[in-house]
């Protein structure tokens, strides 16, 4: 049999067209350039036939920023106006941003800013008649070198003094003021006995808190990119990128965890009884809480406690069946305790009566006579003091107090 060799098939393919380029004069230059490239976009919408393209070329917008940049002698407000010339929304915490980029990347400032604002889908329809006014007295305000009206209640007070207060600095005195509430409220649950203990597994608490903090802005980045459903296809790449960046810092939060024995599948430090109404209480005594002691004296005279304490002797009685003998040396025995109670409330009464006295004559001695008052007794200083005229020095004074303290320990 013939060996017929396989032919391989030629698809032919009809040949794209190629894009033509598109010239434009610039209004400003008046060099005719490609509009695609050397033309910023614009959301404006008198360029709405210009294939949403401004009339200026990039070379004339940046040439522009910097003539205004000399005049103002501020960049700040030099792309505010700018941004009004060529209708281009502004916003101040986007300056921020791009001012930061360009210092790092020795680039021009107005052009990341246009990058910007072309760029992120939450700027995609805004023109400048939606910024916010420019306030001249405050043209270099800064995020983190003003004070910031947060919406805290005594809750997160609370939270941040005890962060503070436990860990013996501030843990988040370098982070933004808008996150500080956030980083308090969350690292006040990590520090409980072990962690306060090991000052290792603080730090690591402390970070944990932190990239928390940053999965948080990564998942409010997503929110806004994927809030309009038309520009999900063109943002892939960077929705790829934050979900990446996502994951990372999950992996490197378990990993912490697992460690240092801080989530609850792997503690390696779990006490019998730690979450009982005493272990709480302990734990917050050697935490230091004064708010956290129990007044006795309330407790015991309470109306709760009362009612439980009459539900238990009804219990008894109705489980013990007393004959008349039992009911005579119950009543015999209260009357014996009775009495006796009633002698030490007679003795307690006559010493208050006898301590009432002295202290009024106390009250009512007008005479040279001084008197030292040491932990509720009396000690009468004419042994000390004859003449209100004799002068004592400072150090005479001192020994006497010593004297009538020794004297008082003494009683």
């Amino acid at each position: 049999m013939a060996f017929i060799p396989r032919v391989k098939k030629t698809v032919a393919t009809t040949p794209q067209p190629k894009k033509e380029k598109v010239m434009f004069k610039c209004v400003c230059c008046g060099i005719d350039k490609n509009q695609d490239k050397d033309f910023y976009k614009s959301n404006s919408l008198i360029f709405k036939a210009n294939n949403q393209r401004m009339v200026v070329c990039r070379q004339c917008c940046i040439d522009l920023f910097v003539y205004l940049v000399n005049k103002y002698d501020d960049c700040k407000t030099a792309l505010y106006f700018a941004c009004r010339l060529l209708d281009v929304y502004f916003e101040s915490s986007l300056y921020y941003s791009a001012e930061q980029q360009a210092n790092n990347s020795n680039s021009s400032i107005f052009a990341i800013y246009l990058q910007k604002v072309n760029s992120l889908p939450q700027y995609g329809s805004r023109t400048f008649s939606e910024s916010s006014p420019l306030d001249s007295n405050n043209n270099n305000i800064n995020i983190f070198e003003t004070e910031i009206k947060l919406d805290t209640n005594e809750e997160d007070k609370k939270n941040q003094e005890d962060v503070i207060r436990m860990v013996g600095y501030d843990p988040f005195e370098n982070e933004n003021p808008m996150d500080r509430k956030y980083l308090y409220n969350t690292l006040i649950d990590y520090l409980d006995e072990s962690t306060l203990e090991d000052s290792f597994k603080l730090l690591i608490c402390i970070e944990i808190v932190k990239s928390f903090n940053q999965i948080d802005k990564i998942n409010q980045a997503l929110a806004l990119v994927t809030a309009d459903i038309n520009t999900i296809q063109s943002q892939t790449g960077g929705i790829k990128t934050l979900v990446e960046s996502k994951e990372k810092i999950y992996r490197s939060i378990l990993a912490m965890a697992k460690d240092n024995g801080i989530s609850v599948n792997h503690n390696n430090n779990k006490s019998k009884g730690g979450n009982t109404l005493n272990g709480i209480v302990k734990k917050l005594n050697e935490i230091g809480l004064s708010s956290s002691e129990i007044n006795l004296f309330d407790l015991e005279t309470c109306e709760a406690m009362k009612q439980i304490a009459d539900f238990s002797n009804k219990s008894i009685l109705e489980q013990l069946m007393f004959d008349e003998n039992d009911y005579v040396d119950m009543l015999s025995q209260q009357r014996n305790l009775i009495k006796k109670k009633d002698d030490d409330l007679i003795k307690l009464k006559e010493n208050y009566r006898l301590l009432k006295i002295k202290y009024n004559n106390l009250i009512n001695n007008n005479g040279n006579s001084k008197y030292l008052i040491l932990g509720g007794g009396f000690v009468l200083m004419d042994y000390f003091i004859r003449n209100s005229e004799m002068q004592i020095s400072q150090k005479k004074i001192e020994g006497y107090l010593k004297l009538a303290e020794i004297i008082q320990w003494g009683r």
